[in-house]
């Protein structure tokens, strides 16, 4: 068996590992000349993908990615603020879940450790044809490839799915995000917010307009482990922040504009917000401010095929609002890479792994569907300023009293 898959992502390295250790061949093709070449800042693994990658990767991986990024200790809270800055909301995290934050290029650096003679490249994907004895790849700039099993992981608005689909899997959830980074130096340390140094927040404001925050501080015990500083993956701290707003809230389209009037947009955005909110933004990184859509799947359902399949963002697109994305396309792969071992027969592996993930994968899309239903609804100005005022606030005591109860 040779299984091709189309992008390394998140995904697409982890099935590569899971299918390397089960000595199952694989080849690997992606359109970024190297692993760091991604977008995007930290991500976020919940106690189910981990638990897919201590069963499915070498241990050293898992090893590399616990120093090379935070657990529980930065997740104690998620916190709801307004638009000046002041807490109405804490949701504490009383339960002892597994969690790991960890940055983009780390990740995806470390999941493509030892993969050196199975990744491809800088290699342009255009199509595939099936032919008796597999699937013929195509690309534009390298010669074609023959593989027996093909898997698309190659994200939102896959080439792999719309031809094996007959459309596109993503539709748009109507929500366009503006994201940077900002250092985390002294000077923040001190004037920041206070709550998000205990977990990430969400600020809303006028025009159900929103604002993402979290800091993310590294685990400094990577500096100490020679494998991972041979990885080159040691961050500096940084706090990293996102404002998203409906579709329609944008004068000009965000595909168009570069950092800078990026970032320009986005103060404009958070018109009458607390100045704090201001500086992180004009603090940002260079050159390191991006626009994105949120999608939702467009059609999240079974299909039938005996040699190609799915994975991630390509089958199930989903919003930033759950955090789940990174981990289902970690359990996607590490579920799939166990199908193909168990079962001799490739179409019962790719049928068994599709009926799998057509269970959980629908969960984690609902997950990120009510942020998005009441920043809608928070753009009636009344309901806001109500939900800002009583609501939360409200809710905010019912919590702190079951948490005394709790202690006592």
């Amino acid at each position: 068996m040779r299984v091709g898959i189309i992008g390394a992502g998140i995904g697409g390295l982890t099935l590569a590992q899971a299918l390397c250790i089960q000595n199952i061949e694989v080849v690997v093709f992606d359109r970024d000349p190297f692993p760091a070449k991604t977008g995007g800042y930290r991500l976020h693994l919940s106690e189910e993908a981990l638990k897919s990658i201590r069963k499915g990767l070498p241990a050293r991986i898992e090893q590399a990615l616990r120093m090379s990024g935070t657990g529980p200790e930065s997740f104690k809270q998620f916190s709801i603020l307004d638009h000046h800055g002041k807490t109405k909301l804490r949701f504490r995290q009383t339960n002892e879940e597994d969690l790991l934050m960890i940055g983009r290029v780390p990740l995806r650096k470390i999941l493509a450790v030892d993969l050196e003679n199975i990744i491809r490249w800088g290699t342009q994907f255009t199509h595939y044809e099936e032919i008796d004895s597999g699937v013929l790849l195509h690309f534009s700039n390298v010669q074609s490839e023959k593989v027996d099993i093909l898997v698309g992981a190659d994200g939102v608005h896959s080439a792999v799915a719309r031809k094996l689909l007959g459309s596109e899997t993503a539709k748009s959830a109507g929500v366009t995000g503006i994201a940077g980074k900002t250092i985390l130096t002294n000077r923040f340390r001190s004037t920041l917010y206070k709550d998000l140094f205990k977990g990430p927040g969400f600020a809303i404001g006028p025009r159900g307009i929103g604002m993402f925050l979290t800091v993310h501080d590294p685990n400094h015990l990577a500096v100490e482990n020679e494998f991972v500083k041979s990885l080159d993956i040691i961050e500096q701290p940084y706090i990293i922040w996102s404002v998203a707003a409906l579709n329609e809230s944008f004068r000009t389209d965000p595909k168009v504009l570069n950092s800078d009037q990026l970032e320009e947009e986005s103060c404009k955005l958070l018109k009458n917000w607390d100045q704090g909110f201001h500086d992180l933004i004009k603090c940002s990184v260079k050159e390191g401010t991006a626009s994105f859509q949120f999608w939702f799947p467009n059609n999240l359902s079974s299909w039938e095929h005996n040699k190609i399949t799915l994975i991630g963002d390509a089958v199930h697109p989903m919003p930033p609002t759950s955090g789940l994305g990174a981990s289902t396309a970690i359990i996607d792969a590490v579920n799939l890479a166990e199908k193909l071992t168990q079962n001799i027969d490739s179409a019962a592996a790719l049928q068994a792994y599709q009926d799998e993930m057509l269970k959980y994968a629908p969960q984690a899309v609902a997950e990120a569907r009510p942020p998005l239903f009441w920043q809608r609804r928070f753009t009636n100005e009344l309901m806001r300023k109500f939900a800002m005022s009583i609501f939360l606030p409200a809710i905010n005591n019912v919590l702190k009293i079951k948490e005394q109860f709790r202690n006592n």
